[in-house]
């Protein structure tokens, strides 16, 4: 089943390998990493923002608020894809769920890795009753507010990579 947010911003197959996801969390003042599998629980303002715009750039998909989250996209993420192509990627992603729609939710992040202004995060999301799936995606903090940002190897309005379902 193909998923919203992997439809609206998926860049394909991903790499989830990475030699710090298996570190335990860092000390303060160092690069927080959760140890690679485990659910990420936000310890402190940096890793709640992480998680609400993750929650978020699943969550407005059902209620039909995608366009809301274009704000939520760094500059260069909007420069490559403009608003108008944005809505239109929201109501092609929703058609191609269909009845599924409803049935998406946020699960949880994983293999969140925040280092002073930069992160990347598993996202594992769901369809209610038929399957996970997970994306990898990157947050940038800009003028002290955290931002959805493209993750490497994307273009256009892709903005995660699909690692999974």
């Amino acid at each position: 089943m193909i998923v919203l947010a992997v439809v609206l911003f998926s860049g394909g197959d991903g790499d989830s390998s990475s030699p710090a996801a298996s570190q335990p969390a860092a000390a303060a003042g160092s690069p927080a990493v959760t140890a690679s599998g485990q659910p990420f629980v936000p310890a402190d303002e940096d890793g709640r923002a992480i998680e609400d715009l993750a929650r978020r750039s699943i969550d407005v998909l059902p209620r039909g608020e995608w366009p809301s989250l274009y704000d939520s996209f760094t500059a260069e993420y909007q420069q490559r894809c403009s608003r108008d192509a944005f809505a239109l990627a929201g109501i092609a992603g929703a058609a191609a769920l269909g009845s599924d729609l409803p049935l998406l939710r946020f699960k949880l992040l994983q293999d969140v890795q925040i280092d002073q202004g930069s992160a990347s995060a598993v996202i594992v999301g769901e369809l209610v009753g038929q399957g996970e799936y997970t994306v990898q995606g990157s947050f940038q903090k800009v003028d002290g507010v955290w931002r959805i940002a493209p993750a490497a190897g994307t273009d256009g309005c892709n903005a995660f990579n699909r690692l999974s379902g």
